[in-house]
């Protein structure tokens, strides 16, 4: 192969840079994509450990108060129980029942000035001392109403404890021991266990001192006990930072030697003065954290690697093949100079550079002069041509000079020596072009064609006058084919010249459509073996006008040597083809687009035979294509309801009717259709009628009305309870004053609120709290019997009804009866210094709605009455009368 030239070897150099600089650009935005997602992963699992540390520390929370309030009370009662005769063993089974009441609890103890344990509820605690306890040390020296949190310490029962200790004063404020409880490890344990969620993952709880008392990991518990007031430790550096909250990076006492990403809070409720707290902390380890992250890593950079060696290797190939041809084109170009040498003809080689041509001695020749005579500019032949052709041979030449066409050609008139008029067939072509384009070197011949250029011109008088091309066309035993005449209809059916055709027909093959080539030759084969007439419709691809349809009409002769001469003429029929094929096309078009639609189509006959559905119906409603379906059997299956397919029967009997009287267009409706994929489907059907046949659309509404809803639910429905929000009540409250307007009748809001709701919430925790809020909720909304009635979550634990229609006297009633259900539902409340069960307070306020009032008023003065029955002492109705009190 030979080397590549200058501008070739600089393009396969740049061709490498560009492909190296893509590959990096590559490798930078796959790093730019991984970055992102690794910040994201840690992002994710800083997000996933505060919110484990956070419930730990809810859970822990809620203990504390519930263990510190039952502290309370036993030292709040101790004055009381004094009394009691059988006090020591009285004391010990009352804080027995406290521990078994309270799983995170093991033991309660009462210890008395000097330390020794007096009371217990475990019997085999009594009489020992833990004067040197540091619990009892913190509680002597600490101020009234301080829960003292004791550092971790070995039980005399086995194992680890925390122990909570409130101090006891008699009545002269002396100091008079302790009231402690010991929690329960196991207990921690359970609640460590049960916020992991990964088998790395590592959980601890933590004496404010560092000392920690309980870890859980996937090795399971560890050893309490461990001091992690370190230096450099996670719980040093959370502590010094001072925030309640962090999320650190480093390595953990055990297991040890791993970096972990650790999340810690400190646990300190508001609500309890303790004198220490207690830290929480969720930790992962960081390498099992970011596995997926590597593994999508390793997965970029091989998918990385594997791109740029395919790609090398096709560009690598590439070139290789532009090698290939460059060679070929040499060595095609040198075949075709000699061959140009050997023709002794009017050869001329013209040096675009310099303007020097080379004119050949028989081109002297046909010009009357001789090769010594003859210049070598461009001149010595354009000052020969005919003044008419001139124009034509000029343009002609830069035309391919600015490369429009392949080759120069041209047929013109030359001035002889003698002055004589010669007719020559020119033709040229640029041989050799530089890097930018611009031609260097054009060669060409010039053939003298006066005797056929003159029967040609008795032959085109005859057909000037003959639409479409005469034509004769030889086929010889060798396979070469030429024209040996064509009228000037050549020009327009070929857009060539009869010279070009005259010794090779080879440019109207070139003309011929692929397809139509390939299939029609052998019409041409039968017809010079049989000589039977050739007639064919074909297509040619013409430089100028492009794509045209012709027909063409031979009859064929045989010849002395063997050949076949077919006398024909063809036509230009491409207005009349492109109106059968665009009405082929149309046609074809509309069944591929009804049948590729988004929307389901079908089409109906008047015998009732849906005749054409495409794919979209096919695949929503599952009826094949193949598969027989009438209406009657459409009725029955996709409406399966006998009252709904009535129903739906007429409408669309009505609707049918109206098109056919009006514009044909048959209106769309929402209809619910059952598939035979046992689905039940929300479809808007139309359609157009036209003669006695039907088109009908389908277009799936299923989803669009199920985010509708969402959407009403979200907007409108509380999300707890499940009933109205307060903005449905304000929008209902509007639209109803509007109507009660109009009617001139009462419009009456009851406004409610569970009494004492924060002592409930503070008692038995939120989560009960929530589901409190549930039942009422639902007690409420049960004990409203009219369609238009509304009841709606207010905010809070405050709830509102609306009573469109309704006077003071029926609204009071009305709230008689919710709040009896509310309390008949017997909610045990023990926090509330009303009743027993949760109880609710209301007030009712009504009002005919008139211009001069807004429905603002009408609820301020309902909750201006509900805040006096709540001042009244709650558990009853404030109707702007004497407050009604809820029988106990």
């Amino acid at each position: 192969m030979p080397p590549l030239s200058v501008p070739a070897a600089q393009r396969t150099r740049r061709e490498w840079w560009w492909w190296l600089a893509a590959w990096l650009v590559c490798a930078a935005l796959l790093a730019l994509g991984l970055w992102h997602e690794y910040q994201q992963t840690e992002e994710r699992e800083r997000e996933r450990l505060v919110h484990q540390v956070r419930t730990v520390d809810a859970n822990l929370a809620r203990q504390l108060v519930a263990i510190d309030h039952v502290l309370q009370t036993i030292v709040g009662d101790l004055p009381r129980w004094q009394l009691r005769e059988d006090l020591p063993q009285w004391l010990d089974g009352r804080l027995l029942s406290f521990v078994q009441a309270m799983p995170s609890v093991r033991s309660i103890h009462r210890e008395d000035a000097h330390g020794r344990v007096i009371a217990s509820s475990e019997a085999a605690l009594l009489g020992t001392d833990v004067s040197d306890r540091p619990q009892f040390k913190a509680a002597r020296s600490a101020a009234a109403g301080t829960l003292v949190v004791g550092a971790p310490v070995e039980s005399v029962l086995g194992g680890w404890i925390v122990v909570l200790a409130r101090g006891v004063f008699d009545a002269q404020g002396q100091w008079d021991g302790t009231v402690s409880a010991a929690l329960e490890p196991e207990q921690f344990q359970t609640l460590l266990q049960s916020v992991r969620y990964a088998p790395d993952m590592v959980t601890a709880v933590a004496h404010g001192d560092g000392v920690r008392f309980a870890l859980a990991s996937g090795d399971g518990p560890a050893a309490a006990g461990v001091s992690l007031a370190q230096p450099g430790t996670l719980w040093s550096r959370h502590r010094a930072s001072g925030q309640r909250e962090t999320v650190l990076q480093g390595t953990i006492l055990d297991p040890g030697g791993k970096t972990y990403l650790m999340a810690q809070r400190t646990v300190q409720p508001e609500a309890l003065a303790m004198d220490k707290p207690f830290y929480v902390a969720a930790a992962r380890e960081l390498r099992a954290v970011f596995a997926p992250w590597r593994r999508q890593l390793w997965l970029a950079a091989l998918a990385w690697l594997g791109l740029g060696l395919a790609s090398a290797a096709a560009l690598a190939a590439l070139q290789r093949r532009r090698r290939g041809l460059l060679q070929t084109e040499q060595m095609l170009r040198v075949r075709w100079e000699g061959a140009l040498q050997a023709t002794n003809q009017g050869v001329w080689d013209y040096d675009c550079r310099s303007g020097h041509v080379y004119y050949s001695p028989i081109w002297a020749q046909m010009m009357g002069s001789t090769a010594q005579a003859i210049g070598d500019r461009l001149d010595e032949w354009l000052q020969r041509v005919h003044p008419d052709d001139l124009p034509r041979v000029r343009q002609q030449w830069e035309r391919h000079l600015q490369g429009s066409t392949d080759q120069y050609e041209c047929m013109h008139r030359l001035r002889r020596n003698d002055g004589s008029w010669l007719w020559v067939l020119d033709r040229g072509r640029i041989t050799e072009r530089d890097a930018q384009g611009r031609p260097l070197r054009m060669v060409g011949v010039k053939v003298d064609v006066s005797e056929r250029q003159q029967l040609q011109e008795k032959l085109d008088r005859l057909a000037d006058n003959v639409p479409g091309l005469l034509f004769q066309y030889q086929l010889d035993p060798d396979g070469s084919s030429r024209y040996p005449y064509v009228s000037r209809g050549v020009r327009d059916i070929y857009e060539c010249t009869p010279g070009q055709l005259r010794h090779d027909a080879g440019m109207v093959f070139a003309r011929l459509h692929p397809d139509d080539l390939a299939q029609g030759w052998p019409a041409v084969e039968a017809s010079a073996r049989d000589l039977t007439v050739w007639r064919a419709e074909f297509r040619v691809l013409l430089p100028m006008r492009g794509e045209r349809w012709l027909r063409g009409d031979a009859v064929p002769e045989r010849l002395a040597n063997g050949g076949t001469l077919w006398s024909g003429y063809v036509q230009d029929i491409t207005e009349s083809k492109h109106r059968d094929i665009a009405l082929q096309q149309t046609q074809a078009m509309l069944q591929h687009v009804m049948q590729l639609m988004p929307l389901a189509l079908c089409m109906a006959d008047h015998t009732g035979l849906l005749y054409f559905r495409n794919r979209r119906f096919a695949e929503i409603f599952g009826y094949g294509e193949g598969e027989l379906l009438t209406l009657e059997r459409w009725w029955l299956e996709v409406y399966p309801d006998p009252d709904y397919r009535a129903q739906v029967m007429a409408e669309w009997s009505e609707i049918q009717q109206r098109a056919r009287a009006g514009s044909g267009v048959m209106d769309e409706q929402l209809y619910r259709v059952w598939t035979r994929h046992g689905t039940q489907r929300t479809m808007r059907i139309g359609g157009i009628v036209f003669g006695d046949h039907f088109l009908a659309t389908f277009v799936d509404q299923t989803e669009q009305q199920a985010q509708a809803q969402l959407l009403h639910r979200l907007a409108y429905i509380d999300g707890l309870t499940g009933i109205a929000n307060r903005r449905q009540f304000d929008e209902q409250l509007q639209a109803e004053w509007s109507r009660c307007q109009r009617n001139g009748t009462a419009l009456a809001v009851v406004m409610m609120d569970i009494d004492h709701f924060k002592a409930y919430n503070d008692l038995y925790g939120h989560p009960q709290g929530d589901e409190c809020l549930k039942a009422v909720a639902e007690v409420l909304q049960q004990g409203l019997s009219r369609p238009y009635d509304l009841v709606a979550r207010y905010g809070g634990e405050e709830f509102v009804c609306l009573l469109p229609e309704c006077d003071l006297a029926g609204a009071n009633a009305k709230a008689q009866a919710l709040l009896e259900a509310v309390r008949a539902r017997a909610l045990a409340h023990a926090g509330s210094p009303v009743a027993p069960v949760v109880t609710l307070s209301a007030g009712v306020a009504s009002q005919v709605p008139d211009v001069d009032t807004h429905p603002a008023a009408l609820l301020a003065l309902a909750d201006e009455r509900l805040y006096r029955a709540k001042r009244g002492g709650r558990n009853r109705i404030d109707d702007g009368g004497a407050p009604a009190t809820m029988a106990p």
